[in-house]
């Protein structure tokens, strides 16, 4: 049902999806360039009678999450997205909302849109240091945990002349796989 609603009511020549997970997704919608973000979905409606009747279904009117709906966490003007809870979106105010996943954000400040920027440009890696307390047989730690924080995603597939996939690997091609017949 979420498919007809999508695809019925807007027009997907204007939306793209920058990022999907499980239980997220954020769109890029190419929306009225004279609005800000809070027009929302206004400007890619193609079936206005259609999505009037349905929304009521998908999305929540008062800010509370529906069970299989769509709840509008952040918005703004653009995003950089490098894999899914790994983003930034920035609004009409020149906020930035900063997701970056299993990182302490006030621990590592180095971790900016920048730092984003440069992971996409040339593959550089960012690593951070979380540190955190830990109580263990009634003795207090100081545990700091070194690791990859902003190292992109490899989102990349060979197709296979079966036309089945398989993952990239650096250096190979499709040619060195071999396919039991």
């Amino acid at each position: 049902m979420q498919q007809l609603l999508i695809s019925r009511a807007f027009d997907q020549t204007k939306m793209h999806v920058v990022q999907l997970d499980t239980d997220s997704l954020t769109l890029a919608i190419s929306g009225d360039k004279n609005r800000g973000p809070e027009q929302r979905f206004d400007a890619v409606i193609k079936d206005i009678e259609f999505y009037n009747k349905n929304k009521g279904f998908f999305f929540s009117e008062d800010n509370q999450r529906k069970i299989l709906g769509v709840h509008i966490e952040k918005q703004g003007l653009n995003c950089i997205a490098l894999s899914p809870k790994n983003y930034i979106i920035n609004d009409e105010c020149g906020d930035v909302s900063l997701v970056a996943k299993g990182v302490i954000l006030r621990q590592n400040p180095q971790i900016n849109q920048q730092t984003f920027v440069d992971n996409i440009k040339s593959g550089t890696v960012m690593k951070v240091t979380n540190t955190i307390l830990a109580q263990k047989n009634k003795t207090m730690s100081k545990l700091s945990m070194t690791k990859n924080s902003i190292s992109g995603s490899l989102t990349k597939m060979l197709v296979l002349e079966n036309q089945s996939c398989c993952s990239y690997i650096i250096g190979l091609t499709a040619k060195d796989y071999q396919i039991k017949q």
